[in-house]
């Protein structure tokens, strides 16, 4: 089995990454190959996707590195904050780089169809407020099916774990306790 972790946060000592290491140790422990990458640091950091970007096609390095490593894993596992409402902009341009189409997905008879099968997806999310006024508000089913089924399953893989832990603040009181959940 091959993890592909992506660590989104621009703090390297954040509980998004103790949440991630978590979960490679534990991936580890099952003699998992683990590849761990980290958006805001990467040395193949993508500039902000444009119209052209999108019109002309163009396959860069960057774009094949980080679909090489797509391609070459079993499970991706995305680790984030959960910012107004959704993800942070980085991942956002990340998916909208290398989940390309010809690479994540194709249209046949306009409708699309999944590229990337047999691949599995698991998120990792934090927020600052309570988790139960993210229920009462609904932001975090939005959340889960933004992923599952205009992301992922567009894509052809398959969510198996939509964690969105809240109430995590720098105080860090209920930390152990999440990261206790992280199996």
């Amino acid at each position: 089995m091959r993890t592909l972790f992506y660590t989104i946060h621009p703090k390297q000592n954040s509980f998004s990454f103790a949440m991630a290491n978590k979960y490679k140790e534990i991936s580890e422990e099952k003699n998992f190959k683990v590849e761990m990458l980290d958006l805001y640091r990467d040395e193949n950091q993508q500039p902000f996707f444009t119209y052209e970007n999108a019109n002309e096609l163009v396959v860069t390095k960057e774009m094949k590195y980080y679909q090489n490593s797509i391609s070459n894993a079993d499970e991706i596992v995305f680790v984030f904050p959960y910012w107004w409402g959704s993800m942070p902009a980085i991942l956002k341009n990340f998916f909208d780089w290398n989940l390309s189409k010809g690479f994540a997905f194709k249209y046949v008879n306009s409708r699309p169809k999944g590229l990337l099968q047999g691949k599995t997806v698991k998120i990792f999310t934090t927020t600052g407020a309570p988790h139960f006024i993210y229920m009462l508000t609904g932001a975090n089913r939005r959340l889960k099916n933004m992923f599952k089924e205009q992301i992922i399953e567009f894509c052809g893989m398959k969510l198996t774990e939509c964690n969105i832990f809240g109430g995590v603040d720098t105080s860090a009181k209920n930390t152990a306790k999440i990261l206790s959940k992280i199996k």
